[in-house]
């Protein structure tokens, strides 16, 4: 028995060993499986959201297009010992956290460029070619591969957290900085409007018309001619991106690295090149835009710089046309279009009567005139100042006259009501006149016109009151095209659909007004075609050329001036002359189809004549098949323009396809229907790439 005891007793001390080590085994394994549990989790976004300073960085995480990307793909570099070593940095900063109960104040992680293109993410073939963002064609190439202003950029450097709910996602507030802080050609001085690489780097040529306080622009012809951006767009900078005093303190404490100076490309590379610091830590705001048009109340910024508010005061409310009396409020057609002062006042030359001051000269000024709007426009000037001469001396003298019978007429009735109603009508008069004396006429001539017209009435209505025998006479100068602007014109040669217009052969010689051929000012800038077949066709016939006024015509026949097409010239180039089919100009009667469909059977057969009429309907088809787009891209377009957003990019690709659009519809597409195809075939596809990028617009 005891034999029996003795042998349970050891099967139970070896099974209880046993036991154990199960149980060490299993709790081992337990405590294995909630370490990785606990070290994955560790590396999930729900566990970076539990720390309150991280909510809002997870939150803009899942509405992001990084959504499906593990945070940790991003921040731990590529790499088991990156990773461990990251983990191992957690690890301390969240013990501290639990042991201590402080952490980091401010979150900052630095990414890598590594990380964004490691394997399975971005590509280096994904940085060729250009990006459109916000209407701006942006080449990384030129900025991750070069240096930018002396430093090396990071993806990070763009794509920065610098918008809360906005994960990584790029804000121009960087680009702003970099392209316009301190980019003048003396570099600490302030230049309005320069920008690194000048506005064409980002900005591409705007295509045809856009309005501007209701009148028609176009920028083709101010570019053709070299001038620059920023003669118009002065108002386009807020904020100078200056680095406030104290900055550095925010972030560092240690009094060697705050007392010592340390160099603009040192303190770069240091904070963006080697470490990710965005430009706004450290940089004021600023803001690049088209800016409302200048009220003036104050003088530009740049001019504060050296003179009172009250400086030119009288120039500048003239440019803004307001402050006469009697008349009603009319800016100078520049200033509605932001021209600044110093569009025309940046040439000087040291003035003789001090030697820190500048005096502009008018030759100075003129030239300006010449390189905005072409030569002969800086006889403009010379011929405003005539006229504003001739009209002042003119005003003065009828003023001189009223204020003479005035002092007269108070010897006798100084009291009386009429004298008081004539005094009141000679000071208005005077305002006016003094207005534009003080104002410089030329700033705003047909405002100073009307101003001079108001100051001729009422002077000429206070010699009424004060002599009833006085027959008074109304002022108004006739402010015509060739008086306001076109100085001259009535000489010129002028281009005009790809043909020399001379103006000296048709006002001149033939007594033309320009209403004859150009639109009313409502809609200033259009040029058609009016009884032009009076002299030109008939016997004028061969005085000039067909294609000298039928430029589009002789374009699409000789299969030219397409955009984006190869040249395909009409079969019956150099065989078929135009008068073999429209005989009707010989008699100064413009051709029906069914006469021009008769020649073709006269010279083939009738089946010629229904070839004609296939290409005819052909041809039409083709214009309703992007008349439509072209409404429904020029109507967006102005939507976006009316609420002030760029509209640079849609406008080449609609200007492309307007221009194929009208070389069809002006040329005819029946002269060279092969060709006429291909141009709106192209066309069509520029119109749909509009509409697709107008559509995410919205």
């Amino acid at each position: 028995m005891n034999q029996l005891f003795e042998r349970l007793f050891r099967v139970t001390k070896v099974f209880s060993k046993t036991k154990k080590k199960v149980l060490y085994g299993l709790l081992f394994f337990i405590l294995i499986v909630l370490f990785v549990g606990v070290f994955k989790y560790s590396e999930s976004p729900s566990f970076c959201g539990l720390c309150h300073n991280m909510r809002e960085y997870v939150d803009s995480w899942k509405t992001s297009s990084h959504n499906k990307v593990a945070c940790l793909n991003c921040h731990r570099n590529p790499g088991v010992l990156n990773h461990l070593q990251g983990k191992w940095v957690d690890f301390h900063l969240a013990l501290t956290y639990l042991m201590v109960g402080k952490g980091f104040k401010k979150l900052h992680y630095e990414i890598d460029d590594g990380n964004c293109l490691q394997k399975g993410c971005h590509k280096k073939d994904d940085l060729k070619g250009d990006m459109i963002f916000k209407n701006v064609s942006f080449p990384h190439g030129r900025h991750l591969g070069e240096l930018r202003r002396g430093m090396n950029l990071r993806c990070t450097s763009c794509h920065a957290q610098l918008v809360q709910g906005l994960h990584l996602t790029v804000h121009e507030t960087n680009c702003f900085i970099c392209h316009f802080y301190r980019a003048g050609p003396r570099g600490e001085e302030e230049c309005i409007s320069c920008a690194v690489g000048g506005c064409t780097s980002c900005h591409v040529e705007p295509k045809g018309d856009i309005k501007v306080k209701g009148w028609n622009f176009n920028h083709r012809k101010y570019i053709a001619r070299g001038v620059a951006c920023e003669k118009c767009h002065i108002n386009v900078i807020r904020g100078d991106g200056h680095v406030p005093e104290g900055k550095c303190g925010e972030c560092h404490n240690e009094p060697a690295v705050l007392r010592t100076k340390y160099t603009s490309l040192f303190m770069h590379k240091e904070h963006v090149t080697d470490h990710k610091i965005e430009c706004s830590k450290c940089h004021t705001p600023l803001q690049h835009e088209i800016g409302p048009i200048l009220t003036f109340t104050r003088s530009p910024t740049i001019c504060d710089k050296c003179h009172s508010k009250e400086m030119h005061l009288g120039p500048r409310e003239l440019y803004r046309g307001s402050g006469g009396i009697g008349v009603p409020d009319s800016p100078s057609l520049m200033f509605t279009t932001n021209v600044d002062c110093i569009a025309c006042h940046r040439k000087g030359e040291v003035s003789q009567a001090a030697l820190h001051t500048t005096k502009y000269t008018e030759k100075a000024i003129g030239e300006t005139c010449v390189d905005c709007h072409g030569e002969g426009y800086d006889e403009t000037l010379k011929h405003w100042k005539t006229l504003l001469s001739k009209a002042e001396n003119e005003t003065n003298l009828r003023i001189f006259n009223v204020q003479k019978t005035l002092y007269e007429f108070e010897k006798t009735r100084g009291g009386s009501a009429d004298f008081k109603k004539a005094q009141t009508l000679l000071n208005e008069a005077r305002h006016n006149y003094s207005f534009v004396l003080l104002g410089r006429g030329v700033h705003n001539i047909e405002y100073a016109f009307k101003l001079f017209n108001a100051t001729n009435n009422k002077a000429e209505q206070a010699m009424a009151v004060l002599d009833k025998n006085y027959k008074p006479k109304e002022f108004k100068t006739e402010m015509t095209c060739m008086t306001l602007c076109h100085v001259g014109a009535e000489r010129r040669t002028v281009p005009f659909n790809d043909i020399k217009y001379s103006h000296e052969t048709h006002v001149v010689g033939k007594g033309l007004k320009c209403s004859d051929c150009h639109s009313s000012r409502e809609n200033h800038g259009k040029t058609f075609r009016k009884n032009c077949a009076d002299c030109h066709h008939g016997k004028g016939i061969k005085k000039v050329k067909c294609d000298d006024c039928h430029a589009f015509v002789k374009k699409l026949v000789q299969g030219k001036g397409g955009i984006g097409v190869k040249e395909r010239p009409s079969n019956k180039l150099d065989v078929v002359e135009c008068i073999d089919c429209h005989r009707g100009a010989l008699a100064k009667k413009k051709d029906t189809f069914d006469a021009i469909k008769k020649r073709c059977i006269e010279c083939h057969d009738q089946s010629y004549g229904e070839m004609l009429a296939r290409w005819k309907s052909t041809s039409e088809g083709l214009l309703k098949k992007v008349s439509p787009k072209i409404d429904k891209v020029r109507e967006e377009i102005g939507r976006i323009e009316l609420r002030g957003g760029h509209t640079f990019v849609y406008r080449k690709l609609f200007g492309e396809a307007e221009f194929n659009f009208n070389l069809v519809k002006r040329g005819n597409g029946v002269h060279n229907l092969e060709y006429a195809e291909e141009l709106i075939e192209v066309a069509n596809h520029r119109l749909d790439q509009a509409i697709k990028q107008l559509s995410r617009k919205r």
